[in-house]
Formats: structure tokens, C-alpha cells, sequence
């Protein structure tokens, strides 16, 4: 069963006969340079009662511009799933008040998804700075992608049970603001057929998650009764069936950053989120060489993602190394044929 915003549509409407960019308009994601923030709210409240998805009150603090403290109304709940049963500090989810934000830098923004430092521990750092980096990644291979923002937060309890305490974190571009980014729609779907989307964004999207070495998606429909996608959003041209982009999230259990928790689906043929294997669609195999060719020009940018991220090239020697492998497979021949073209799903549509 489709579903289509048509609020959004509407908004999307309008914004394209006004001038100026959705992205003007929109400033948090303009810069990467990290925010700092002071996020108060009832952390015992919210922490006790995790599984359970509660509503909080809080404030949003931060310092303009012009040197002036800034204080936003926020309502605050938790999200996510493996990430919500095992972490200290889990994902959250804000809900802004438009009006409230208007001449702010979180203007047009209404709801944002925050990813947390999961762990107080080096570990958990590094997976946090590394998925934000391939966020990141993917905004160089593809316009159609989720924008991010790194954050400095300080977590305040309302309720002055606990000490303040400082933790990286980063917000991800909502569905509705990258859809209307693009003149688009998202979609809710209970499944998608691969001849509905765009092929060369398909390839983009799959040889992605081959390089970072993550198997943990599916553009076709989601876990058991879920709608489609798992871990991707659907979002199409306004009043079209087909050109439709999934956008890839959640990159936590890739194998460039190997989380201690990461491991495959019992249903594939690899052991380790360290094998990679590639999931495309022999569809759109007449396109990978356009899809090689994006990926070699966009090596450099890649890798000087990693090599200027906290930490630099040392911190992410590793993932460094996973990425050359990634390359030395797609430049050989015998190689891009055995891993990636031969190893392609064949649809029925």
C-alpha cells in the first residue's frame, strides 16, 4: 500500500515556485564544523524508561552568532533498536517547534534524529566518528543522501540528579527535509519492485554498502511486516511510480568500522561483517562501469574524510586499509567480475 505526504507535497510545491534553495533555508547542515550544545532534560527519566519510547521535555542551548545564548523548546524520545537495548546513552529523536526555530541555525528544521556515543569507551567513539564519516561519504557519491552535523553535547539533568557530562554526537537530516531538499516525496511502501528505481542510483547505493561492507539493508521491503525499506528511506518524484531512491542509514554494523556487536544475518553466505558481498541487482549491471568510474573519482575526497577526521589516518588505519581492498577489487578485472558483477540478485521485475 503506497502512501504519500501530501503536506509535503504541498510544501514541495511552494518552495520550488519561491526563490531561493530549500537548503538556505535550512542552515544546520550548511557547515561541518562540530556545534556545541547543552541538551537539559530528565536523563533518569528517560534512561529508566528507554525500551518503553517515552516523551520528555527539554531545552536545546547553544550560542548565536552574534554571542547570545539561544534556548529552544524540545520534546525528546528514545529510538533505534539493537542500539536502544545496548547502549548508556541511546539515539534520540527531536521534535522542534518550527516557529519557535525560525532565524535560529536549526530554522526549518522540525524533527532531527540524534546518534549518540552509544558507550563511554574509546570503542564506541570510534564507531560513532566513523559513521558519521560515511554519511559523509555518501554525500559525495550521491545528492541523494542524508545530510549530518557533528555535535559537542553537553548532557544536562533537568531534575540536577547528574552531573553534566560531555559527548560527541550528530544529527541526521530529517526524511521530509531531504525529500523536500530534492523536490521529492518520501514514500511508505509495504514493498518496492527494482524496476521502480532509478537504476544508476541503485548502483550507487549497492556498490556503497559493498565497499563499507554492510549487509544490513534491503531496498526491496523491510523485516517481517514492517514497510519497506530496512534501513533505507523510499522517497520518489512528486506524482510518479517509478525513478524512486532509497536512502541508505545506519551504517553501525558495516565492516570498515567491525563494531564488537556487528555480525551478519544467518541467512547470507559470510561469518563476518569483515567479508564483504555484493547484493545488486543484475539489472542495472550495464551501468557499473559508470558506477566504477564515480567511485575512482571520488577515491581521494574518500579517504582525506578519514585522514582529517578525529584521530586522523592513525585512528583510521584500519578502515583505511579496508577501503584500499575495496579498490584493488573494483580496478582488477578477475576480481570485479567474481565479487561484484557475477555475484549480482536476480528480479523477476
Amino acid at each position: 500500500m503506497l502512501k504519500i505526504n501530501l503536506r509535503l507535497v504541498a510544501v514541495i510545491l511552494l518552495s520550488t515556485s519561491t526563490s531561493g534553495s530549500i537548503a538556505a533555508a535550512n542552515p544546520l547542515f550548511d557547515s561541518h564544523e562540530p556545534l556545541s550544545v547543552v541538551l537539559e532534560l530528565p536523563i533518569k527519566e528517560l534512561l529508566r524508561k528507554a525500551k518503553e519510547r517515552p516523551t520528555v521535555p527539554g531545552l536545546l542551548r547553544y550560542t548565536g552568532i552574534d554571542g547570545a545564548e539561544v534556548v529552544l523548546d524540545v520534546a525528546l524520545t528514545t529510538r533505534g533498536k539493537s542500539r536502544l537495548a545496548q547502549c548508556s546513552y541511546p539515539p534520540l529523536k527531536f521534535d522542534l517547534k518550527r516557529k519557535q526555530v525560525a532565524s535560529t541555525i536549526f530554522a526549518g528544521q522540525n524533527k532531527l534524529k540524534l546518534v549518540t556515543k552509544c558507550r563511554n569507551t574509546a570503542a564506541y567513539l570510534r564507531y560513532l566518528n566513523q559513521e558519521y564519516i560515511i554519511y559523509r561519504i555518501y554525500n559525495l557519491l550521491s545528492r541523494y543522501s542524508f545530510r549530518v552535523r557533528m555535535l559537542d553535547v553537553t548532557f544536562r539533568d533537568s531534575t540536577g540528579q547528574r552531573r553534566d557530562q560531555v559527548h560527541p554526537a550528530f544529527f541526521i537530516e530529517s526524511d521530509e527535509e531531504v525529500a523536500a531538499r530534492l523536490g521529492m516525496t518520501p514514500v511508505e511502501t509495504d514493498a518496492v519492485r527494482i524496476s521502480q528505481l532509478d537504476s544508476r542510483q541503485l548502483n550507487t547505493f549497492t556498490l556503497f554498502q559493498f565497499m563499507i561492507g554492510n549487509t544490513d539493508w534491503s531496498v526491496r521491503k523491510g523485516p517481517g511486516t514492517e514497510d519497506c525499506c530496512h534501513n533505507g528511506t523510499v522517497i520518489a518524484p512528486l506524482d510518479s511510480h517509478n525513478g524512486w531512491v532509497v536512502l541508505p542509514y545506519d551504517f553501525d554494523r558495516s565492516g570498515i568500522i567491525n563494531a564488537s556487536y556487528a555480525m551478519p544475518s544467518e541467512l547470507l553466505p559470510i561469518k563476518s561483517v569483515r567479508q564483504r558481498l555484493y547484493r545488486g541487482f543484475c539489472s542495472s549491471n550495464d551501468q557499473l562501469d559508470l558506477t566504477f568510474a564515480k567511485f575512482n573519482d571520488n577515491r581521494a575526497a574518500i579517504e582525506a574524510l578519514f585522514s582529517s577526521s578525529p584521530g586522523g589516518a592513525s585512528r583510521n588505519r584500519t578502515a583505511l586499509k579496508y577501503l584500499k581492498e575495496f579498490y584493488e577489487i573494483v580496478n582488477d578485472p578477475k576480481r570485479q567480475k567474481k565479487q561484484i558483477v557475477d555475484k549480482c540478485r536476480r528480479t523477476s521485475n
